[in-house]
C-alpha cells in the first residue's frame, strides 16, 4: 500500500473503535509513558491534544502540569505548526482543523539546556520507527527546524497501527520510541 492507501485504511479501522477500547488502550499507553525515565527526566513536554480516535493524551498533559513541567501543545499558525505553553486544558478551543489548540500564550521553543519530550501522533508506524502522519508534514518540519535541540520523539500508537515496513521519504523524520498498549519499540 502507498501512503494514501495506508492513511485511508487506518482511518477506516479507527472509526470502528469503541470509546471504551480507545480509553482502555490509552490508559495502558499513558501508564507506560508516565513511568518511563524519558518522561520522568524531561523538563518540558511538547504534546499533541488528542482528537477523534487518537490515543488520548489528556491524562499525560494533566500529569505533566501537576509535576510542574512546562507543557506546550500545537497550534497551526500561517500553515506552520507551533507549540504554545499552557497551564490547563481550559486554555484550549477548537482550531482550524477542529483540533483543540491554545487560543493564546507564549510560544514554546525547544532549548539546548532542557530535556524536552515530544509526544507525536500518527496514523501508521513501523518497527524501524518510521511514521506516517496525516499528510501535512507539520511534525517533520518542526523536527527539521529544531533538529539541533535535545528533543526525544515518542509516538503513541494502538497495536493495529504498527506495520513491518512503511514507505518512507528522506524528509520523513523517525521517532525515537513507539509506545503501544503491549510494547515499546526502540
Amino acid at each position: 500500500m502507498n501512503k494514501q492507501e495506508l492513511r485511508a485504511h487506518i482511518k477506516e479501522t479507527k472509526i470502528k473503535l469503541s470509546r471504551t477500547a480507545i480509553q482502555e488502550d490509552s490508559n495502558k499507553i499513558a501508564d507506560k509513558l508516565l513511568n518511563s525515565p524519558w518522561f520522568k527526566d524531561s523538563n518540558q513536554l511538547f504534546c499533541y491534544v488528542s482528537f477523534n480516535q487518537e490515543v488520548i493524551t489528556n491524562h499525560i498533559i494533566l500529569t505533566a502540569l501537576e509535576q510542574n513541567k512546562k507543557v506546550a501543545v500545537p497550534k497551526i499558525v500561517d500553515h506552520e505548526m507551533k507549540f504554545y505553553y499552557i497551564n490547563s486544558l481550559e486554555e484550549l478551543k477548537p482550531g482550524i482543523l477542529g483540533i483543540p489548540e491554545p487560543f493564546s500564550g507564549e510560544e514554546a521553543i525547544p532549548s539546548h539546556t532542557e530535556e524536552s519530550l515530544c509526544i507525536v501522533p500518527g496514523l501508521a508506524f513501523d518497527r524501524q520507527r518510521n511514521r506516517i502522519g496525516y499528510g501535512k508534514g507539520y511534525y517533520d518540519k518542526f523536527f527539521t527546524k529544531y533538529m539541533d535541540k535535545s528533543i526525544r520523539k515518542i509516538a503513541l500508537s494502538f497495536d493495529f497501527q504498527i506495520y513491518e515496513n512503511l514507505p518512507a521519504e528522506e524528509y520523513d523524520k523517525k521517532v525515537d520510541y513507539i509506545i503501544t498498549p503491549t510494547r515499546i519499540i526502540e
